[in-house]
Parts: C-alpha cells; structure tokens; sequence
C-alpha cells in the first residue's frame, strides 16, 4: 500500500478515477447512442461531459477537503445537495432545448438525470473520503513505527546515564573513609547528574527539590575552589516548600546565569546572594550577583539573555499572566525577582 501511496505508481486514488471515467462514459454512451445517431449522440455526451467533469471535481478537490475533512458536516451537506439540484436543473432546462430527443417532462429523462448527478456526486466524494483515510492510517502507522523507534532510543539513553549515576555512587562509598572533601564533591556530582537525569524529564517538581539542586551546585564551586566563597542563601523554611511545584530548572536557570555572570570561584571578588519567600498566594525568589569584567571578557555577552529568554518561554508557558520577571543591572551589581503565583 505504501508502494502505491508513494506515486511511484499511478496510485490507487488515480486508478479509481480512471475505472470510474471509463464505467460512466460507457455506460452513458450506451444509453446516448440509444436516443440520437452517432454524431448528435458524441454532441450530447459532450455537453453532459463537460457540466459534471466540474462538479465532479469540485466534489472531490474542494467539497470534502474543506468540509467533511474539517468535520464541518452540515456545510458539507448543503453544498453537495445544492450542487445536485443546480447542475439537476441545468441538465434539464438546457438539455431538451438543444437536444430534441429529450423531453424535459418524460419519467425516464429525469430519473436518468438525477441517477448520474448522484453518481457524479458521490463517487468523487466517496473517493476522496476514502484518499483521506488511507492518508491518515499511512501517517498513523508511521507515528506508531516513529514512537516505538523513540521510545527505545530514550530507553537506551537512560542506561549510561543509569550506569554512571551507581557508578558514582559506589566511588563515593569508597572514598568516604579516606578523602571527605572528594566523596562529598562525589555526592553532589550525583546529585546532580540524579536531577538532570530523572527531574528533567517532569513537568513540574517541588520547589524543595529545585533548591536542593542549587545547594548542590553551590557546594560544587565551593569544594573547587581554595577559599571561602562569598554565597548567602536564605530560604523560607515554610512547610510549602515540598508541596508547591515548579517546572524544572526555573530557579536553577537564574542561579546558573548568577554564576555564570559573577565568575564565582574565578574571581575574588563574586558574590551572590538568594532568597525565597512565601506568601498567602505567592512564591519570591530573589537573585543578587556581581558582575564580573573578567567573565563578561571571556564569555559570550548574550549568554544571560539567552537563558532568560528560555525561561521567559517555560513561563509564559505554564503560568501565563500568573507571573512577573524583574531585573535591574546598574554597573556592578544584576538582580532578579521572579514571583510566581500558587
């Protein structure tokens, strides 16, 4: 069936066409020859050809694509029972005038009118019905080949991830006992490779598991470092905080570019500072950096619009008008507010 679909044959749809042209022309020749002698019969079948070749095509490249496909059924009905009657009513006004054989008012004449102005009608729309179906299973079963196919490239993307988040597990277990500072640099690595792989993927997580996240990071750059870095973190120890749900990395995101911006653990003079707060309906999460020359020298400027950007996207995603985004930058300093209503 692909085979066909494809064009590289006539294809199933062409053929039906073509089948259908030559059943009806003969079958019209038949009862043509029957009324006239050859030369006015070829003239009658001619007229009558060339009103129901456009209806039949009107039926099946506009009738039923725009309607029936767009599930607009009564407009489909009424146009098609409106193109029956006009092209009925052509037939039997002009015919009998052109054609003396005729007669407008014999039973036999109009019930042959009628019978191939429905078949012109219908066969069309039938076959065109019939293309959208065919169309529609074909891409079906390709979406169903396509999900089977993703669903075991994300299987085997899971293993490795898998595989290292134990593996760093164990090391860290080793570790332990011999060199504190690298097993818990070990845990927060796991940490974080545990997010990325497993958090990622949800739609939404608790605010508690967000910033864990940022303390894992925070400690990440503070275990590589030789000194003391200059991070405050205050977070409201509300009950709320394992109850309201967040889209993943919406904090993260800001503290990353905080980091990012600042050059902490590069230069000694990077600071942050975070707070989260709640409210009867809200969430405040505050971000204060400085703002390194010597990073701002060695990285992309738009690195932060980027990642704001994305984020504005995420939010106005899921929360629409229920949020509000400032930031302020003066020369030194960058702050972010971000309040999120619950």
């Amino acid at each position: 069936m692909d085979f066909l679909l494809n064009g590289r044959w006539p294809g199933v749809i062409t053929m039906q066409h073509i089948l259908f042209w030559i059943a009806f022309s003969g079958v019209s020749s038949y009862i043509y020859f029957s009324f006239f002698s050859m030369g006015e019969a070829a003239l009658a079948m001619l007229f009558m050809l060339s009103i129901n070749i456009p209806v039949y095509l009107l039926c099946f490249k506009k009738l039923v694509p725009e309607f029936y496909q767009q599930a607009r059924y009564g407009e489909y009905v009424r146009y098609t029972a409106s193109l029956f009657v006009i092209s009925s009513l052509i037939r039997i006004l002009v015919e009998p005038e052109l054609f003396s054989a005729f007669r407008s008012g014999d039973g036999k004449y109009l019930f042959m009118v009628y019978f191939m102005q429905a078949i012109i009608i219908l066969v069309p729309s039938m076959q065109s019905i019939s293309k959208y179906k065919l169309i529609a299973e074909r891409e079906l079963s390709a979406l169903s080949i396509r999900k089977k196919e993703a669903d075991m490239e994300l299987l085997k993307s899971k293993i490795n991830p898998h595989f290292l988040f134990n593996t760093l597990n164990n090391i860290y277990s080793h570790s332990y006992a011999t060199d504190g500072s690298s097993a818990d640099l070990i845990k927060q690595l796991s940490l974080l490779m545990q997010y990325t792989t497993y958090e990622m993927e949800k739609k939404k997580i608790p605010v508690e598991r967000e910033l864990q996240m940022i303390a894992a990071l925070s400690k990440l750059y503070q275990l590589k470092s030789n000194r003391e870095l200059n991070l405050i973190m205050n977070f409201d120890s509300s009950e709320l905080i394992s109850v309201v749900e967040i889209p993943p990395t919406v904090f993260l995101t800001l503290f990353e570019n905080a980091v990012k911006y600042s050059a902490m653990g590069r230069d000694e003079h990077a600071q942050i500072t975070a707070t989260l707060l709640f409210r009867t309906s809200e969430v405040e999460f505050n971000i204060l950096n400085s703002i390194s020359e010597k990073k701002i020298e060695d990285d992309a400027i738009n690195y932060r619009g980027a990642g704001l950007k994305v984020l504005t996207m995420i939010l106005h995603q899921e929360y629409g008008e229920k949020y509000e985004m400032k930031t302020e930058q003066n020369e030194t300093t960058y702050f972010t507010k971000l309040i999120i209503s619950i």
